[in-house]
């Protein structure tokens, strides 16, 4: 039996005793976002040691690149946003509503999916920042928002697979402490989601390139101002996982002016980069980040400032680099807003570039 138990731990096979080699554990917290095209640069990131990957749908080259993602990354994470252009609004049932979205939105692309595909896929976004359905406008709105989200966990792990919550854009919510008020109020949201291992999400961008976490703190690294508030009564939420679902560089969303490419150097996109995930490893809650975004230039042509089809390599290097520096027995490891959006909270933006 201990010999049995031994074999398992390591992953060998009980019947052989022959043991597989073990892929190193994940250190970098940097993951990418996937749109469209399954790219020549998208097949270098999938098979190198990446932690976490996100499929915009399931149109077969997301699948595809699932598919090789997680050949080459068995431990490694999938989120899946299901595109959608409905709205839902105060006054309609949010129970029903979420009840529908599964139905008609999420289950209609899901359940396409052959059982052996479906299995790719750990998480599932609820819904995608604001706009879709009533959020954090308001404690009306977060009310409302909170039952959807209830249910919305319920169904989704019926079906199989982890919540992910609220996907937040960079800015929000406004009010003191970083909106701290309606993030309370969705605590049992977030605690339905967190007792059947779910997550929730903030999208991570900074506006310029800033290294500095008082700064951050308002932008890509707001979620620590919610955390450090994750005590007495909330302090069963200090742990809650989250995952960054969107990330980067971004200024006011535009998709060819904003992004990385239109501001500035990949080198100096790579340090920030570099800095960034030393940040994330710090807090032990993340998961990951999926940078946005990877493949919607090839396959529309758009958001092309975002696209990271030209440091492909170097990001390919970075994580192989990062897993291998690993010892044996070390420990495993979208669209932004309107100006308007960068709540009062907040210091000014720094000056431009």
């Amino acid at each position: 039996m201990i010999k049995t138990l031994l074999a398992v731990a390591l992953g060998c096979a009980v019947t052989t005793g022959v043991c597989a080699a073990s892929p190193s554990p994940f250190t970098s917290k940097l993951g990418m976002h996937l749109i469209g095209a399954y790219t020549p640069g998208t097949k270098k990131m999938v098979r190198a040691r990446m932690p976490v990957l996100k499929i915009l749908d399931t149109q077969s080259a997301m699948i595809d690149a699932a598919r090789d993602y997680k050949k080459a990354n068995p431990r490694g994470v999938v989120v899946l946003r299901v595109y959608h252009t409905n709205h839902y609004t105060l006054d309609q049932d949010p129970v029903e509503r979420a009840q529908w979205h599964w139905d008609n939105v999420l289950w209609k692309s899901i359940g396409a999916l052959s059982e052996k595909d479906r299995k790719l896929i750990d998480y599932v976004e609820a819904i995608n920042e604001v706009g879709e359905c009533p959020t954090w406008e308001s404690s009306e709105a977060t009310a409302w928002f909170t039952l959807f989200s209830i249910k919305f966990v319920e169904l989704c792990t019926k079906a199989g697979f982890k919540p992910v919550l609220a996907c937040i854009p960079v800015g929000n919510p406004s009010g003191k402490n970083a909106g701290l008020e309606r993030i309370l109020e969705f605590a049992p949201a977030l605690r339905a989601a967190k007792k059947v291992g779910g997550a929730w999400s903030y999208h991570g961008y900074t506006i310029q390139y800033i290294k500095d976490p008082s700064v951050e703190e308002f932008y890509s690294l707001r979620y620590r101002q919610w955390y450090s508030h994750f005590n007495g009564p909330y302090a069963d939420l200090a742990d809650m996982p989250m995952i960054l679902t969107e990330g980067g560089v971004d200024n006011v969303g535009n998709a060819e002016k904003d992004g990385w490419q239109a501001r500035g150097s990949a080198a100096k996109y790579e340090d920030w980069l570099r800095w960034y995930d030393s940040q994330l490893k710090l807090d032990p809650y993340v998961i990951g980040i999926t940078l946005y975004q990877q493949g919607a230039c090839e396959a529309w042509k758009g958001w092309c400032s975002f696209d990271h089809e030209p440091i492909a390599d170097w990001l390919a290097n970075y994580w192989n680099k990062e897993s291998a520096t690993i010892k044996p027995g070390g420990v495993p490891s979208v669209s932004a807003p309107k100006k308007d959006e960068l709540k009062d909270d907040a210091p000014p933006p720094p000056p431009p570039l």
